[in-house]
């Protein structure tokens, strides 16, 4: 989350809040940006906006709905505001692609306060995103598989492992034409490595440390 503020030029001022992907969200972007070819990126990048805006549609109503029982007599008349799905320069030691999120821009004025620039929707989303509760997987676009579902009916490429579930690429930039993800120990498979026979007489096997994914059919 970030939250900061804004002086343009011309000293018009607005405060951002924000909120970015992390967590599988975040892989499952990652993997895509490697699987497009460069020059189709500023697509794939539109069509993520498209994919973020839908996935913020599903929870808003429900953190709509959470706000208003907290407050009072559940009477509140509370409605949150729409963000914007954005991006910006990648991190400078990240992971190289753009940070995807949401934002709302709050307008400033002689009698703004900061707690006025606070909008408790746009916060509780990242927990709903990021599916850290629980609470919410009953909205299908929260959960792995169905935020896998939504970015693929916008055209984005995501390809999950077929032991672990999770998102991967074959076209990591140290692990070319080998299936990895951004996630365990390179381009071997958690699951690989659990599911691997145990060696005999205190010898190690390549196998006990995993193999590569194997994409999904």
């Amino acid at each position: 989350m970030r939250h900061r503020l804004l002086i343009a030029d011309d000293g018009t001022a607005v405060v951002e809040q924000a909120v970015f992907l992390g967590g599988l969200q975040e892989s499952m972007v990652l993997c895509a940006w490697h699987e497009t070819p460069e020059q189709e990126r500023p697509g794939l990048e539109k069509r993520v906006f498209g994919a973020l805006d839908d996935l913020h549609t599903a929870v808003r109503t429900v953190l709509e709905e959470d706000i208003r029982t907290l407050r009072s007599d559940g009477s509140d008349d509370y409605t949150a505001p729409v963000p914007e799905a954005f991006c910006e320069a990648p991190e400078r030691h990240g992971a190289g692609i753009p940070l995807f999120g949401w934002r709302v821009l709050h307008p400033v004025t002689a009698g703004t306060t900061w707690e006025d620039t606070v909008d408790p929707a746009t916060w509780n989303s990242s927990e709903v995103i990021g599916g850290w509760s629980g609470d919410f997987d009953h909205i299908d676009a929260v959960r792995p598989e169905g935020f896998a579902g939504l970015l693929r009916r916008y055209g984005v490429p995501i390809v999950l492992c077929a032991l672990c579930g999770d998102p991967i690429t074959s076209r990591h930039p140290r692990w070319p034409g080998v299936w990895t993800g951004p996630r365990g120990e390179g381009p071997l498979c958690d699951a690989a490595a659990s599911a691997a026979p145990k060696p005999l007489h205190g010898w190690y096997t390549d196998s006990m440390f995993g193999a590569p994914h194997q994409p999904r059919k």
